[in-house]
């Protein structure tokens, strides 16, 4: 019998909708949300204090965008999924935002599926490639 991943994740997002549905969705699937952030800062400063496995990231965020959030996670918490949640999935956004290092893009607005299905890619990613945990 396969064994479900649990992962601790950080949902980022200036839509309180937005971060109220995955907060639902991931929890109805057993994963834990570590934390929350409405803005970049914010975002960075969780990462940082509490190094979460996966972080759900919007692009149009207020302070610093999500692409610069991305650079700046990989940057400094290598070990860090970064999963792209955006409306903005102009082929540009998807391109930058997979060349930087995000491990997929979902698009707003997204179903169930797509996000669990996403986690299951994560899972199986880990297992070809594991990651060093600090």
């Amino acid at each position: 019998m396969e064994e479900k991943q649990r992962y601790r994740i950080l949902i980022a997002d200036d839509d309180g909708i937005t971060r109220h549905l995955l907060r639902l969705l991931l929890k109805q699937y057993d994963h834990e949300v570590v934390g929350e952030a409405d803005d970049g800062e914010t975002t960075l400063t969780h990462c940082a204090r509490l190094l979460p496995d996966v972080v759900f990231l919007d692009i149009n965020m207020p302070n610093i965008d999500g692409i610069e959030v991305l650079k700046k996670i990989r940057q400094n918490h290598p070990q860090i999924t970064v999963v792209m949640v955006s409306v903005s999935s102009t082929p540009d956004h998807v391109h930058t935002a997979m060349s930087l290092g995000a491990h997929e893009f979902i698009v707003k607005p997204f179903n169930s599926a797509s996000v669990i299905n996403t986690l299951n890619n994560i899972k199986r990613t880990a297992q070809d490639f594991p990651k060093d945990k600090p």
